[in-house]
């Protein structure tokens, strides 16, 4: 880890930006053991060094158009179909309450992981009790 990584991690600032050289990305809330609502679980990330792009092109499995990715979703390591996402904001319907890892990773046009992989993942509680 890098003395640059190590100052983000104990600050808490996102190690990713927009203008990144390289792909990355970041969950920016829900924050680490933070307790959220799961109708529906809203996820902000901020995403660099690849356009979101949408999952499925033209129903298309190939490898996609370099520098171009989308965000997936696992909970738990759990992953859904629907769970793939080509914006910034994840939202996610009917998440059930109970204590989850949530991760965030950039894959390609074939649903695979891109390389370099990019990734972020925090612990969460959803919860109906703080639902509106």
């Amino acid at each position: 880890m890098t003395l640059l990584h190590l100052l983000l991690a104990c600050t808490g600032a996102p190690a990713c930006s927009h203008d990144a050289d390289l792909p990355c990305v970041a969950i920016l809330s829900p924050a680490e053991e933070a307790t959220v609502c799961g109708a529906p679980l809203v996820v902000d990330t901020v995403v660099g060094g690849v356009v979101l792009v949408d999952p499925f092109p033209d129903g298309s499995t190939e490898v996609g158009e370099a520098g171009t990715a989308h965000l997936d979703v696992a909970l738990n390591g759990q992953e859904e179909d629907d769970w793939m996402f080509s914006g910034e904001r994840i939202v996610m319907n009917d998440i059930e309450d109970g204590y989850y890892q949530l991760r965030v990773e950039l894959s390609g046009a074939d649903h695979r992981p891109i390389e370099p992989y990019a990734g972020d993942l925090v612990y969460i509680t959803v919860s109906a009790g703080v639902c509106e």
